[in-house]
């Protein structure tokens, strides 16, 4: 059998449309290749521009991290700081409350120093007027000393100078009737002005050297006014004049009283002074004494004539408190002054 014969043409058809098909293939592979070549181009530009900025985000985020954390560390800080200044703030409270509390207890301390102070400024002027009303309570008067001195001179004198004699014994007629002799007197003087000058240094004394004074002080009275009937009466017993104490020369004001305003150079001029006790154990001491002629509603008496008087209140009521001193007129031109001492 014969073979067909061998088709050129057809075969050079198939080389072609064979070769067209590979140069498409190849076009295309080239084209695919560069299209590739081109995409991994712009990924990998697309790439680096992202991994820049991935890399720019992650420095802002470690600048982040460290602003967070400086943040944070301020934040530490501030918040050590305000706790540093809330203690200071209450440290300061604190002093504050402390120093006006101190300011406070020295002003009170300081008031009270000036209370005391002004107490004691009072209590010392106080005390300076007690001494001075007691120094003027104490004394006698030296218009009182100086009449018995005088007295006394005129009697040594007259004694003295007429002289009658019996026997080598000198005597005169003089009427020593109600007289203590003149000797005796100035003796008395003597004692009452050494007591009225102790008595200033003394506290107290007892009632009985009290009364025995006074007895001297009423005798030196007598000598000097001759016509004064005067008469003493205590009811308190001996034993209690002991032991009861009073201030020294409390009783002197009423007897010098007496004599420096009272008629007592009259016939009928007297002077009664009692001393007893009341119901309440209080003592009292009462003396009426014959006075100057008044007129007729006037029973006042005159500044001057209470002014021993006066004095003797304020030495009460500084001493005696709940004590009573009266004195007033009484009917046919007579003077009482009464003193009702409250020992308790």
């Amino acid at each position: 059998m014969k073979n067909p014969p061998y088709d050129l043409g057809a075969s050079s058809d198939q080389f072609i449309a064979l070769f067209l098909v590979l140069i498409c293939l190849f076009v295309i592979l080239v084209f695919r290749n560069w299209y590739n070549l081109f995409k991994k181009r712009s990924l990998r530009k697309e790439n680096r521009r992202l991994t820049e900025q991935l890399k720019a985000h992650q420095r802002d985020i470690s600048n982040f991290n460290i602003q967070v954390k400086k943040t944070k560390a301020i934040e530490e800080r501030l918040k050590f700081s305000q706790a540093a200044i809330t203690q200071l703030d209450n440290e300061l409270r604190a002093y504050k409350e402390k120093f006006y509390s101190t300011l406070s207890q020295k002003e009170k301390e300081i008031e009270e120093q000036k209370d005391i102070i002004n107490h004691q400024k009072i209590a010392y002027e106080r005390y300076v007027n007690f001494k001075n009303v007691e120094t003027n309570n104490t004394r006698l008067g030296a218009h009182f000393i100086k009449n018995v001195i005088s007295q006394i001179y005129i009697d040594l004198d007259t004694a003295e100078n007429n002289p009658k004699s019996f026997f080598g014994i000198y005597y005169s007629f003089k009427n020593t009737e109600n007289k203590i002799p003149p000797l005796i007197a100035l003796k008395h003087i003597f004692k009452l002005l050494d007591y009225n000058v102790h008595a200033i240094n003394k506290e107290h004394i007892s009632l009985d050297e009290e009364w025995r004074h006074i007895e001297m002080f009423m005798e030196l009275i007598q000598y000097l006014k001759p016509n004064t009937d005067i008469k003493l009466e205590t009811q308190i017993s001996i034993e209690q004049k002991r032991l009861l104490k009073i201030k020294p020369t409390l009783f002197f004001p009423f007897v010098e009283n007496a004599l420096k305003h009272g008629s007592l150079n009259n016939e009928n001029s007297f002077i009664r002074i009692v001393l007893k006790e009341n119901e309440d154990k209080q003592l009292i001491y009462c003396l009426v004494n014959s006075a100057e002629q008044r007129g007729a509603g006037d029973s006042k008496v005159t500044p001057t004539a209470n002014f021993g008087l006066n004095a003797l209140q304020q030495l009460l009521n500084a001493y005696y408190p709940n004590s009573k001193l009266e004195h007033k007129i009484l009917p046919n031109n007579q003077y009482q002054s009464e003193l009702t001492l409250n020992l308790n």
